[in-house]
C-alpha cells in the first residue's frame, strides 16, 4: 500500500479514538474527517480497517508504522517539534496543516504548536467523540469522578492538563479547540453542531490556539538568553567556526 495522506492518517486515528462511522457510496465520514470510497477499500485491503470502517486490531501498529522514517521522502515533508515530555509531533500531518500554510497562512507557526499539544493531550488522555457536546471539568479533565481512578496515570495526568487549559480559556474557545485539535472535527461539523455561521469557528479556533499558546509558555518569537537575540519560529541556528 502506497504511503496514505494525511487525510487517511486522520480518518484512522478517528476511529481509532472511538468515532462512529457513517457510510454512503462515496466516502467514509469519521469525526468530520471525509475519506473517498477508493481509499477506504485501500485500507480494508491492508487488513487495517473492516468494510464497515471500523478499526481492525492491526490498525494502532499500522498507524504507528506510518508514522515513523521509513524512508527519504517521508524525512525531507516532516514539519516535526518536540513536546515537553519527549513525543515528536509531525505537524505536516496535522488537521491544522490546510489553515498554516501558503503565502499568508491564517495560522501561525506557534498556534499550529499549541494545536498539537492539544491533540497529543486528548490522545493521552483517551478521549472520544460524543454524540452530544459536553465539556464539563469532570469529562474533559476526569474531575473526581467515579471511574477517573480506572485511568493509567499518564491518562489521568493528560485529563488534568487538559482540565487546566479549558479553565484558562473562553468556554466556546476551549471546546472549539479541543474538538477541532482534540476530536480531528472539520470546522464545518463545528459550526453545524453550534448554529454558527461560516467561518465563524475558524476565527474562534484562532483565539483558542493564540490563548493555549500562551498558556503552554509559547510565543511567535522564541526568546533566547538575555545576551541573545529573540529567534522567531523556523530560525535556524548559525554555525560558527
Amino acid at each position: 500500500m502506497a504511503r496514505p495522506d494525511s487525510t487517511t492518517m486522520r480518518f484512522v486515528r478517528a476511529v481509532l479514538a472511538g468515532a462512529q462511522v457513517d457510510l454512503d457510496d462515496a466516502c467514509a465520514v469519521a469525526a468530520g474527517v471525509r475519506l473517498p470510497d477508493a481509499a477506504l477499500q485501500r485500507l480494508v485491503s491492508a487488513g487495517v480497517l473492516n468494510s464497515d470502517g471500523r478499526p481492525r486490531p492491526e490498525a494502532r501498529s499500522w498507524l504507528k508504522r506510518q508514522m515513523l522514517d521509513a524512508d527519504g521522502f517521508a524525512a525531507q515533508h516532516r514539519h516535526e517539534s518536540t513536546d515537553a515530555d519527549g513525543t515528536r509531533l509531525n505537524l505536516a500531518e496535522s488537521p491544522l496543516a490546510r489553515l498554516a500554510t501558503g503565502p499568508h497562512p491564517f495560522l501561525a507557526r506557534h498556534q499550529v504548536e499549541a494545536g498539537e499539544r492539544v491533540r497529543h493531550l486528548c490522545e493521552r488522555a483517551r478521549l472520544q467523540p460524543r454524540l452530544t457536546m459536553s465539556y464539563s471539568l469532570a469529562h474533559v479533565a476526569g474531575g473526581t469522578r467515579a471511574g477517573s481512578a480506572d485511568l493509567s496515570d499518564l491518562a489521568s495526568d493528560a485529563r488534568r492538563q487538559l482540565g487546566a487549559l479549558h479553565r484558562a480559556l473562553p468556554a466556546e474557545c476551549a471546546g472549539v479547540v479541543i474538538d477541532v485539535c482534540g476530536l480531528l472535527k472539520g470546522l464545518q461539523l463545528v459550526e453545524t453542531e453550534r448554529g454558527w455561521p461560516r467561518r465563524s469557528a475558524k476565527l474562534v479556533l484562532r483565539i483558542g490556539l493564540e490563548q493555549a499558546a500562551r498558556h503552554f509558555g509559547l510565543d511567535a518569537i522564541a526568546a533566547g538568553p538575555a545576551q541573545g537575540r529573540p529567534r522567531a519560529w523556523g530560525d535556524r541556528p548559525q554555525m560558527v567556526g
